[in-house]
């Protein structure tokens, strides 16, 4: 294992707040699969306002995707999605991953 992804598990031990924000991100770049390689599992996260949009998030890769026009009750749905993220499996509605 190399030393990064080693440290970068060994930091879940540490209280969040001792670390960085910058380090936290990085911490997801250092144990995330490659997004175009992933077979990806999407968690709805959150509901886009201004594009009428759901975001999706993978849990393996840590990739931000969006689902276009969702229904009436998807939408109702993903209001309380930052709070309590939950599993989207259409993966056919989901755009594609976008890199940057």
């Amino acid at each position: 294992m190399k030393l990064d992804k080693l440290l970068a598990l060994l930091s879940f031990l540490v209280p969040g707040r001792l670390l960085s924000t910058r380090y936290l991100f990085k911490r997801l770049e250092i144990l995330g699969q490659d997004p175009e390689t992933c077979e990806h599992k999407w968690l709805v996260v959150a509901a886009i306002r201004n594009s009428v949009e759901l975001q999706v998030q993978c849990v393996r890769c840590f990739a931000y995707s969006e689902v276009s026009d969702p229904s009436q009750q998807e939408w109702n749905d993903a209001f309380g999605a930052m709070e309590n993220p939950y599993p989207w499996d259409d993966d056919s509605r989901v755009n594609p991953v976008r890199n940057g």
